[in-house]
């Protein structure tokens, strides 16, 4: 049987605001995705994600969640873990795909 969900601690851009890593909790769904971040929560119904791309930040790489959520902040970045950056974001992209989600590099 396929897992309903999974969850992945890491970090958060929100706009200008960053959060390091473990402050940010990305949760996939079939229906949708979930970021918590610093007691925010945003959630990005299947039908609300235009797309989901590698970010590279100076130190780390993240998912960049784009949407059409107008009450969400613009730029939203989900960060892996520093260490072992490439294979975190593999297995991340790979978990994305298992549950219908394309990531574009």
């Amino acid at each position: 049987m396929k897992e309903n969900y999974f969850s992945l601690i890491g970090g958060a851009r929100i706009n200008m605001m960053n959060a390091s890593i473990p402050f940010a909790e990305l949760s996939v769904f079939r229906k949708g995705l979930r970021l918590s971040c610093l007691g925010n929560e945003y959630f990005f119904a299947r039908d609300r994600i235009v797309a989901l791309s590698r970010y590279k930040g100076l130190f780390s790489t993240g998912l960049r969640i784009h949407h059409t959520v107008p009450v969400y902040p613009d730029f939203i970045v989900f960060w892996v873990s520093v260490f072992l950056m490439k294979s975190r974001f593999a297995s991340l992209r790979e978990k994305l795909k298992d549950f219908g989600y394309e990531v574009n590099l």
